[in-house]
């Protein structure tokens, strides 16, 4: 009877992984096969804004995570791209995963463009043997883009004779709506091997909302955005040293992300040797050099804090500024730590 029941949590595991393999490999091909335009703001520290990334990644953590992140792109040129996030998120046992939620605030062009999202996440955390875990996380969000009519000049506009603006003088028809407000799905996968390795995938804007500013029109369709995201948690020290905070870890990780005709490759490392972290990136857009990233961070038992520069590597390098990027994540109720055989350790910049 016992080799019957292993046995049959022995093929448990083994379907679940293969499904999880299967699932990767077609979210990869779809990835590599479509074509599109990105439309979401994108954070260089992304696990240190880990449900923004994937929504599996909720209650991840052993404590209780408030995080703030703050993005500031390309800040020589005029209208840059302002980005604010404020998540929290917590592991409950009772519901056998972690509940987070979510708000994202993104201003384009000088304040013209505005988006908030607001979101609320459930991931389960599926304990599938004593080296592996698989987590699902689903999101819903209220998503409100606004546009800020008034701030717009157009050619037509303009005296040619004294330069004044007159909108007036315009013959652009104003939008039936400033504010268009939409219901908003993402998904994710997140899989743990040994708390060494982990892979994971999601996708964003499932229901492809269509944000229309005239009833006319047929509007601005949101499209999914995809992630595939990877990496390892590999400890350079000897095996022997039982003090965390002695050992020098080392975390190669990579991320994809597609959206529209939009695509971006990230591929780095971490070196962590308590309380300090540095990582350098790589980003391609798989057409030319995007950029360098280049972050220092620092650990406490009870906050992190996070500084990233991009340095931008594409034909605007001249102009941009680069983009500063701030993350802080404060910890709390830290003082009765879960027990976490199998879980899934990811890096937290």
């Amino acid at each position: 009877m016992r080799s019957k029941i292993k046995y049959n949590f022995t093929r448990r595991i083994s379907t679940a992984f293969t499904g999880l393999l299967s699932l990767f490999l077609v979210m990869f091909g779809l990835l590599m096969n479509l074509n599109s335009r990105g439309q979401d703001p994108s954070f260089s520290q992304y696990y240190a804004n880990p449900m923004y990334l994937n929504p599996a990644l909720a209650g991840t953590g052993e404590c209780t995570r408030l995080i703030m992140n703050y993005r500031n792109q390309w800040p020589s040129i005029p209208g840059n791209y302002i980005t604010y996030n404020v998540s929290a998120d917590q592991y409950f046992e009772k519901l056998s995963g972690g509940v987070g939620i979510i708000a994202n605030s993104d201003n384009a062009g000088s304040g013209i463009l505005n988006t908030l999202r607001v979101g609320a996440i459930y991931a389960y955390h599926l304990q599938m043997s004593r080296n592996t875990q698989l987590n699902a996380g689903i999101e819903a969000t209220f998503h409100q883009q606004r546009l800020n009519w008034e701030d717009l000049i157009y050619p037509d506009m303009i005296n040619p004779i004294t330069g004044s603006v007159d909108p007036a003088l315009s013959g652009e028809r104003p939008p039936d709506y400033n504010s268009v407000i939409v219901p908003d799905f993402s998904a994710g996968l997140l899989f743990g091997y040994m708390e060494k390795y982990f892979i994971g995938v999601a996708a964003d804007h499932l229901s492809q909302p269509n944000l229309k500013y005239y009833s006319n029109s047929e509007g601005n369709t949101l499209y999914i955005k995809y992630t595939v995201h990877a990496g390892a948690y590999l400890n350079l020290t000897s095996k022997y040293e039982r003090n965390e905070r002695n050992r020098i870890l080392l975390s190669p990780n990579i991320m994809y992300q597609h959206q529209q005709d939009a695509d971006q490759v990230n591929a780095g490392f971490y070196i962590e040797r308590f309380p300090l972290v540095t990582g350098v990136w790589y980003r391609h857009n798989l057409d030319y050099a995007d950029g360098a990233i280049f972050l220092l961070g620092i650990k406490h038992d009870r906050f992190k804090i996070g500084y990233s520069y991009d340095l931008t590597m594409s034909r605007l390098k001249a102009s941009t500024g680069g983009s500063h990027e701030v993350s802080v994540t404060i910890f709390l109720n830290c003082n009765k730590k879960r027990n976490k055989p199998g879980a899934i350790k990811c890096p937290e910049f």
